[in-house]
């Protein structure tokens, strides 16, 4: 089985490229993914849309339609190397061997792909699974489809689904917020622990409730905040909104204690 790595994105979010990133160990991101990527596979590719964009010993598959986001990389992968193939997502900063090894070890050729389910809403993460042969001769009718949502597809292979072994493994990272919740969870470690959110104005609105209290793996009041945002498709970003913990005004990387009172405040209407 050979892998390749998605590192064709533009990062604009981040405002730098994901895949350089420097890592808590002083490693680089796209060195820390291809090395797990050599432990478990034959051959690791790396797909980009700009050849010049990384420098890594890895052979790159060109897109052969760039800018129509992961399924090209699929539909690119299997002419240049076929299936069986895992594919990787270059922000997995969490990513770790025993998850890689728990997917390979439930591999069923029989289907046409494996995939974990996302721990929030239980639907299939495509950056992170095994694409059977059969499953990536399908990406090119997909794309002349229209289809350029790497989750549909997926999902439309029936894929066999497993519960991650690590909840946070497959936790990536857009934003410099998101990094920052990333590397909390490296450097700290991730656990479970309840705090309670209070919501106001149009995130009451979008909510339908004034309070509730859950169950989090955040480190972060940002990380926190995304999960909410994920859950709920809450309608504000982070760059709107005040936090407060503990009825004390906090910043975006303010750690999250068990039984914190978290409240996100957003900007008074017409002020």
């Amino acid at each position: 089985m050979n892998a390749i790595i998605l590192a064709g994105g533009e990062s604009k979010r981040m405002g730098r490229n994901k895949a350089l990133i420097e890592r808590p160990d002083g490693s680089r991101q796209i060195d820390y993914i291809a090395g797990l990527a050599r432990e478990c596979c034959e051959g690791v590719f790396l797909s980009l849309w700009d050849e010049n964009s990384i420098t890594i010993e890895l052979p790159v598959i060109p897109d052969l339609h760039p800018g129509d986001g992961p399924i090209t990389a699929l539909e690119s992968a299997a002419s240049s190397c076929g299936g069986p193939l895992l594919v990787l997502g270059c922000d997995l900063f969490l990513m770790d061997r025993e998850t890689l090894a728990f997917l390979i070890s439930h591999r069923d050729p029989s289907r046409k792909a494996i995939c974990f389910r996302n721990r929030i809403d239980g639907r299939a993460e495509p950056l992170c699974a095994i694409y059977e042969t059969a499953g990536l001769e399908l990406a090119a009718s997909a794309l002349a489809d229209g289809n350029r949502c790497a989750r549909k597809f997926l999902e439309s292979l029936d894929p066999v689904m497993l519960d991650l072994p690590h909840p946070a493994a497959l936790d990536n990272a857009n934003t410099p917020a998101d990094l920052s919740e990333c590397f909390a969870k490296i450097t700290e470690g991730v656990t479970s622990k309840s705090v309670r959110i209070l919501y106001f104005a149009k995130l009451r609105e979008a909510r339908g409730l004034d309070e509730e209290t859950i169950e989090t793996l955040a480190c972060t009041a940002a990380g926190l905040y995304e999960e909410l945002c994920f859950r709920h498709r809450l309608p504000l970003g982070t760059e709107t909104l005040r936090v407060a913990i503990n009825g004390e005004f906090s910043d975006w990387g303010a750690r999250i204690a068990a039984n914190d009172e978290v409240v996100f405040i957003p900007p008074v209407a017409g002020g």
